[in-house]
């Protein structure tokens, strides 16, 4: 008996006649690129196979041999973001802005490229619906990328007593929850899908740096007060008295 092998699959992608010898290295690339696109639009985790199958040009036998399953798949697209903060900060504008101007524009610079970088957008979400070995290792990976900058800001904080770890985690949070809801709707009544609104972002952390900032030489100015005070013979109880600190404030 006859057997005509093209219904051996519900789904025919391509005929035969039609297949383009691609090397491996080209397969995995389109591949790669028609997830991404499918991930933009259906977002990680609705994908389907299928779809993506046919938009690759690959048949069934050939997409399971070689990826095992679309799980593998979004692996493979979730780590080429693990990087996004760390290749979004250049650390070398350190030195030249100083820690007031890099602190506020590093932040300012996370929200433009969240905003356009709707892939990374896609994972946030997924690693909040999600609990697998990707979305875990994923936002695991992220809380590590630039701490040493965290712990430079954590020891220039520290003398004002400031948690500044808290007020990054709170500020960068912020930053993703507000791309991740503009398109629904306004908060505090600002746009911010808007030029208006990524303006008034900017305006804000600038706002939150000066204030931050601000405490940092307040705290130095008293010290230097604090110290000429003892120099002149006032005790330490009495100095810490007319400066409205601790008296322990200055022994560190």
């Amino acid at each position: 008996m006859f057997i005509d092998i093209r219904n051996t699959y519900p789904i025919r992608y391509y005929d035969m006649a039609e297949r383009v010898r691609r090397t491996n290295a080209e397969i995995d690339n389109t591949v790669m690129t028609e997830l991404e696109k499918l991930v933009v639009k259906c977002g990680f985790g609705n994908v389907l196979v299928t779809e993506l199958m046919a938009n690759a040009r690959l048949d069934p036998p050939v997409f399971y041999r070689r990826y095992g399953s679309i799980d593998n798949l979004y692996d493979k697209l979730a780590q080429r973001y693990d990087f996004w903060i760390n290749n979004t900060i250049d650390t070398s504008e350190l030195s030249v802005l100083g820690p007031k101007l890099f602190f506020a524009k590093t932040l300012k610079m996370l929200y433009r490229e969240l905003c356009n970088n709707v892939v990374m957008q896609k994972l946030l979400l997924w690693e909040m619906s999600a609990d697998n070995e990707t979305t875990r290792r994923t936002a695991c990976i992220r809380d590590l990328m630039n701490m040493n900058l965290v712990e430079y800001y954590d020891m220039l904080f520290k003398s004002a007593h400031i948690n500044i770890r808290s007020i990054i985690a709170l500020l960068i949070s912020g930053s993703y929850y507000l791309i991740l809801h503009k398109e629904r709707a306004p908060f505090c009544k600002i746009d911010f899908d808007t030029p208006e609104g990524e303006a008034a972002f900017s305006e804000a952390v600038d706002a939150l740096a000066d204030m931050l900032f601000n405490r940092i030489e307040v705290h130095d100015e008293k010290r230097a007060c604090y110290e000429r005070m003892l120099k002149d013979g006032i005790s330490k109880k009495k100095a810490c008295q007319y400066l409205g600190v601790d008296i322990h404030e200055f022994d560190s």
